[in-house]
């Protein structure tokens, strides 16, 4: 893939002066993008053009704006294939899933579209005699949207696409690696028949810019995807504003010894491999009855023989490089910790050579991991499946004592239990006998709130009210 220029887009143009920085695909080491580092002035030029353009937006009909929806949608469909080979060179990720990642972009533009013709208001009793008082929703403004790496097309999706259907206006700041899919995206919007202005595109590996953008008095709210420490630092330059933080995970999946553990065993690998494990939602330790947890680590490590690595442009390719070689050296830094204070590594912990770059890291399984081990205790974001063996006792505290609490999983036959844990387990979803990477567009999903995972909601309805208000209005006649 030729290396392009890849610029902010503010009100509709280009802006191609500043520093830039070049863009290294982690599938081969080649660069495929040169990239202009946008300063702090042009965040400030995105947010004036995205307030001129919400005052038109917001006196748009609900079904102008669905119809504006499904023709982005359209337009991500039509270039599926340019957009998911993009997303492969930036990311790793195999191109099936890439493609998978395009398709559903563009449902949950058309998901944000109908669900804007569903935004009804109420007629509410009141003692005043001859009043007629209704209540109605109405969009914010302008929002700031930080997006992240791993699934650069489909998360922006979840703000930009309820922004688009209310009549709101967007700035968004996409990952400094992921930005030439960015631009294929801002390309779509405009072939859609976008208004210039609408959606503005930040590009920029500055923390300056970031937080001009974040802090902008014009900024009514800001939807980031992200780390927990990012997450952090976003809600304190944005104080005052309304938030919407999708933060890190590190889920547990609770088995115990009831459950299925061949079906256990699949769910697992699944959550724990899929996307190399860049998954907010990838099960990030697995808690096991010690009485199975070696028996459920050996079938963990045989699954791990249907996810094959490499090169993600090739059928049947599970795993490709890893996003950044700096988390290759993470993962393997807590594998060889958790090894030396004695887990046993059944299969993978480390770069496969003879790739192109270093950052090719195979499926890995390591029974009888140590609750204090980093594995356990820190997000890894690594194809890695920890089997960390407690007694049943255990279990569930241990699910609740670390910092994130975005999702989780449990397996057991017993029904009555998970009913039980339902209300045990303090975290945003819990996923019953099933991979922990379960979603779909329309749930809500975000973290249990008072923990490190963030505040809020994603998933299309959700944000959608989210990002509007409500007006009360009383008519005398």
């Amino acid at each position: 893939m030729t290396a392009q220029l890849v610029a902010s887009i503010v009100d509709g143009r280009a802006i191609e002066e500043g520093a830039r920085y070049t863009l290294h695909s982690p599938v081969d080491g080649a660069a495929f993008a040169q990239a202009v580092a946008a300063a702090p002035a042009v965040a400030d030029q995105a947010v004036a053009a995205a307030r001129a353009a919400y005052h038109a937006a917001r006196r748009t009909t609900a079904e102008q704006r669905r119809q504006l929806c499904h023709r982005v949608a359209d337009e991500l469909i039509a270039r599926q294939d340019t957009i998911a080979r993009t997303v492969t060179v930036e990311t790793g990720r195999p191109v099936s899933s890439t493609r998978d990642e395009v398709a559903k972009a563009a449902a949950g533009f058309r998901l944000a579209g109908e669900e804007a013709t569903r935004l009804r208001g109420d007629s509410v009793p009141v003692a005043a005699a001859g009043k007629l008082t209704l209540t109605r929703w109405r969009p914010t403004g302008v929002w700031a949207v930080a997006t992240p790496w791993n699934f650069p097309v489909n998360i922006p999706v979840e703000y930009l696409g309820p922004l688009l259907a209310t009549g709101n206006a967007a700035v968004w700041k996409p990952a400094p690696t992921t930005v030439r899919s960015a631009a294929l995206v801002m390309s779509a919007l405009s072939a859609a028949g976008v208004p210039d202005g609408l959606v503005n595109l930040l590009v920029t590996d500055q923390t300056a810019t970031a937080e001009r953008l974040i802090s902008h008095p014009d900024v009514v709210g800001v939807g980031l995807t992200g780390s927990t420490a990012t997450g952090k630092a976003v809600a304190r330059a944005a104080a005052g504003k309304r938030l919407i933080l999708e933060l890190g995970g590190n889920g547990p999946v609770v088995v115990f010894a009831d459950a299925d553990l061949p079906a256990a065993a699949a769910a697992v690998a699944t959550s724990c491999f899929a996307a190399s494990g860049q998954i907010c939602s990838a099960g990030g330790r697995i808690l096991a009855d010690a009485r199975i947890a070696h028996e459920l680590a050996e079938a963990i490590a045989a699954e791990a023989k249907h996810y094959p690595v490499g090169n993600p442009f090739e059928p049947g390719t599970a795993i490709g490089p890893m996003h950044l070689a700096r988390l290759v050296d993470r993962v393997e830094q807590q594998v060889a910790a958790a090894v030396a204070a004695g887990a046993r590594l059944l299969v993978g912990g480390r770069h496969l050579d003879g790739f192109p770059t270093a950052q090719y890291l195979p499926a890995t399984v390591l029974d009888g991991v140590g609750v204090d081990a980093a594995l356990n205790a820190e997000e890894t974001f690594g194809p890695v499946a920890p089997v960390v063996p407690l007694p049943e006792s255990e279990l569930v505290a241990e699910a609740n004592r670390r910092t994130h609490a975005l999702s989780a999983a449990v397996f057991t036959r017993d029904l009555g239990r998970a009913i039980t844990l339902l209300d045990e387990l303090a975290f945003g979803t819990v996923v019953v006998n099933d991979r922990s990477t379960y979603w779909e567009l329309h749930l809500p999903f975000g973290g249990w709130e008072g923990k490190g995972s963030g505040t809020g909601r994603v998933g299309v309805p959700e944000v959608v009210r989210q990002v509007c208000q409500l007006q009360t209005v009383s008519l005398a006649g």
